[in-house]
């Protein structure tokens, strides 16, 4: 009866009520959506400037001081040791701050070709004082203990191991000689004897930056007195080589080995071996055929002779 008078159906409410929601969904929507737009555009109250027309973030920053590059130690650098731009590395520090007397990345090529005075550890700066134009002589007398002498030869890229003898590594020393027969001979007249520069560097580095193993250069061994003497007559008497020795080597030699000569080059010819003496000698008629039978006594044993 409702129906007939104007009342709404529960379809037509169903339909309201989905209409309000749909309304509300959107309304929500468009709430979201402006304020992402103005939080996306900065928005907000501005910071005001103070009277002088900066902000304050700028108005109280601390002013960045000015920096200078020095050179320090990229390695721990021994006294003595002869130095070279790479072993520095550069280092920004405020100007305030730069240690006095400290070398400035811009004169670093001027440290080529001297010595360090003092121990300089690495990370630390590189000191005006800390440079000599000399080599310290305690920094070498130091590297030699008691009972031993340096000495030096001269080497090429041959009897220099094609650069492979290097400051600390060891070496044994080759003589080749002639000897009283008039025959080429070469021996070993020192072992396992430690190399302490080539051509002047101490370092492996250093020898290398110096291009010291292409041509002709000079090794400074570590020897003991009797084979300083040794190297020193051998060089006016023949030709001095070096033998690099590995890093598992102990340096012990059960016995000295023996020279070689031409003749160690070429292979012997096997002799064949001697047959031994017989003992004695019998003879005996062979009863069968009649003829002399020849036997040979040997280690007590009768054999006939064939």
């Amino acid at each position: 009866m409702a129906t007939r008078f104007g009342a709404a159906s529960p379809a037509q409410t169903y339909a309201a009520k989905v209409r309000w929601l749909v309304g509300c969904l959107i309304m929500v929507i468009l709430v979201l959506v402006v304020t992402l737009v103005f939080v996306a555009r900065g928005g907000g109250p501005e910071q005001p400037d103070d009277e002088s027309g900066t902000s304050p973030d700028v108005a109280y920053a601390t002013p960045v001081a000015p920096t200078v590059d020095i050179l320090v130690a990229g390695q721990r650098i021994e006294a003595g040791t002869a130095l070279m731009p790479f072993m520095f590395n550069e280092q920004s520090v405020h100007q305030d701050r730069i240690p006095e007397g400290a070398v400035l990345a811009r004169d670093k090529a001027t440290i080529a070709g001297k010595f360090s005075k003092n121990l300089i550890n690495a990370n630390l700066p590189l000191i005006r004082t800390d440079l000599t134009d000399v080599r310290p002589i305690s920094a070498v007398t130091s590297a030699i203990p008691p009972g031993y002498r340096a000495v030096t030869i001269d080497v090429d890229s041959r009897s220099g191991v094609e650069g492979w003898a290097q400051p600390n590594t060891r070496v044994d020393v080759l003589w080749t000689y002639t000897d009283r027969d008039r025959s080429q001979k070469v021996a070993t007249i020192v072992h396992f004897s430690k190399i302490l520069s080539v051509g002047g560097a101490t370092s492996i580095e250093g020898a290398n930056a110096r291009g010291q193993n292409a041509n002709s250069t000079t090794v400074t061994l570590l020897v003991t007195e009797l084979d300083a003497k040794k190297i020193e007559l051998a060089r006016t008497t023949g030709k001095l080589s070096l033998s690099l020795v590995g890093e598992k080597e102990t340096g012990k030699v059960a016995a000295a080995p023996e020279p070689v000569d031409i003749y160690s080059l070429i292979p012997r010819a096997q002799e064949a071996p001697e047959e031994p003496a017989s003992d004695g000698v019998m003879y005996t008629r062979d009863p069968v055929t009649g003829k002399m039978t020849k036997y040979e006594l040997t280690g007590r044993r009768w054999k006939r002779d064939e």
